[in-house]
């Protein structure tokens, strides 16, 4: 049994999908599916200060992007009075 906790809502057949679940025991464990080519590939991370640990780099990381992205893109925190 698991727990869904994400599931992406961007165009499957141009980006493909991402799902996160959460285990009964605990574990994440991340889904991504290719688009078209039927493709994937499966991660977990254990709960433990290892899982823990790699779970926040990979939040830090995706806030990086979402910022660099958005300066790219010309959207600041000042133009748009968003915090993120």
């Amino acid at each position: 049994m698991s727990s869904d906790l994400y599931t992406s809502e961007i165009d499957s057949d141009k980006y493909g999908d991402l799902f996160l679940e959460m285990k009964v025991e605990g574990n994440l464990r991340m889904v991504s599916l290719n688009s078209g080519n039927g493709g994937g590939a499966c991660f977990t991370l254990p709960p433990n200060p290892e899982g823990w640990r790699e779970a926040e780099n990979l939040i830090a990381a995706l806030h990086e992007w979402v910022n660099h992205t958005k300066e790219l893109e010309g959207v600041t925190k000042r133009s748009t009075g968003l915090d993120r």
